[in-house]
């Protein structure tokens, strides 16, 4: 979230609430118009290539999986040099694609003899096939609230440096 790194507390008038409402917008509507970097870095965060052997590109998972992503700003408090904005994220649940996916597998691996004979990337590409159609079926679910923590450096307010990793968190165990 590279432009949540400062934030300028010489906007003319705004107030430091909207300084932080406003770079919250600007942040979260990336993720919500699937901003190529940002979703390029979640993937990379994550460590998506993994997903690659069952013939899953990374980049093309996450934008599936944010698919439908929305937000609200639920409050933004500042005290002194000290802010805190408490957001509310929406996106496909994680939960949910973990038990469609547990349940896709099961019902795959019930008739065993029917993997017989498969070369493993034959096998690999069921399995990326599995993991796709999964998150296809996954309806959205409103994360838990996510604090975000800002201090004022001179003229500027700045994340807390776990920001990123709070919202990549939130995004994948809701």
């Amino acid at each position: 979230m590279g432009s949540l790194a400062m934030l300028s507390g010489c906007s003319g008038q705004k107030s430091d609430d909207q300084i932080i409402r406003d770079s919250l917008t600007s942040e979260l509507d990336s993720i919500k118009n699937l901003d190529e970097n940002f979703v390029n870095e979640l993937s990379e965060s994550i460590d998506m290539s993994q997903l690659s052997v069952y013939g899953i590109d990374g980049v093309k998972f996450m934008k599936a999986y944010l698919d439908g992503f929305d937000y609200t700003i639920d409050s933004v408090n500042v005290e002194g040099d000290t802010a805190q904005a408490q957001i509310t994220l929406t996106c496909k649940s994680y939960t949910a694609y973990l038990q469609a996916l547990r349940d896709a597998v099961n019902l795959r691996i019930a008739n065993p003899d029917e993997l017989a004979g498969k070369s493993n990337d034959d096998i690999n590409k069921e399995i990326g096939d599995i993991v796709i159609g999964s998150l296809d079926g996954v309806g959205l679910a409103a994360t838990q609230p996510v604090t975000i923590t800002y201090t004022r450096d001179g003229e500027e307010w700045k994340p807390a440096s776990s920001t990123s990793g709070d919202i990549a968190a939130a995004l994948i165990t809701n």
